[in-house]
């Protein structure tokens, strides 16, 4: 049997929900490349290791000891891209869940590239730097990213195949922007239709009190037969 009108899932609600897992993701990643920048500043030049800046991989043309890709470079290359990739997935969270056109083509260039960074920390991780505990947290962050753009994928055919209205990010002619979420107009104009709506409760009230004075006048003084 045919779903009826109140069962049947809204127009690309599986983006919608991708939407949401972005902006999840994002603001986490977010938070922990900059706790990992914050708490890194408390330690002073003591703590750095300078036999690692000869560490990397190098071309054929390279000094000894100056590699193209140095683990100072990779640490930083790490920490900065993984900022800026947290902001970018939960900016096209909020454009999936407002079901933007282009949101779902940023998303899948933007987990692709994150993808294929997170491969190369990876490899990078496992040789030259041979670090377990950096190779784990790479794979997953790889696998992370390979998951997000599975579902970028899916919301773009999704998007594809239902595509949004051309005028639904605009608003209707009439539409009047509320002053707040609570109130749709500002204290003044509640203030003047508050005053309105007592005034004319007041000329209800006024007219029973007159009516109510004459009958009382009447039962008083009845008119002499």
């Amino acid at each position: 049997m045919p779903e009826s009108p109140a069962s049947a899932p809204p127009p690309r609600a599986f983006t919608q929900g991708v939407g949401a897992v972005f902006q999840f993701v994002g603001v986490a990643l977010f938070l922990a490349t900059m706790g990992v920048c914050c708490v890194s500043s408390f330690f002073g030049k003591q703590a750095i290791r300078h036999d690692l800046t000869g560490v990397g991989w190098h071309l054929s043309g390279d000094a000894s000891g100056r590699p193209i890709y140095s683990v100072p470079v990779a640490m930083t290359l790490s920490v900065a891209l993984g900022c800026v990739l947290g902001i970018a997935l939960a900016g096209i969270g909020l454009g999936l869940q407002a079901q933007r056109p282009e949101s779902p083509w940023a998303a899948v260039g933007t987990t692709l590239l994150g993808a294929v960074f997170w491969i190369v920390q990876t490899a990078f991780a496992v040789r030259p730097l041979r670090s377990v505990a950096l190779t784990i947290l790479g794979a997953l962050l790889a696998a992370l990213f390979a998951g997000l753009l599975g579902f970028a994928i899916a919301s773009l055919r999704e998007m594809w195949r239902s595509p949004p209205p051309r005028d639904q990010a605009l608003l209707p002619v009439d539409y009047q922007i509320p002053y707040s979420h609570l109130h749709q107009d500002p204290p003044e104009v509640r203030l003047e239709r508050e005053l309105a709506q007592r005034r004319q409760r007041l000329a209800v009230e006024q007219k029973e009190l007159d009516a109510l004075e004459e009958k009382i006048r009447r039962s008083s003084h009845p008119k002499e037969k």
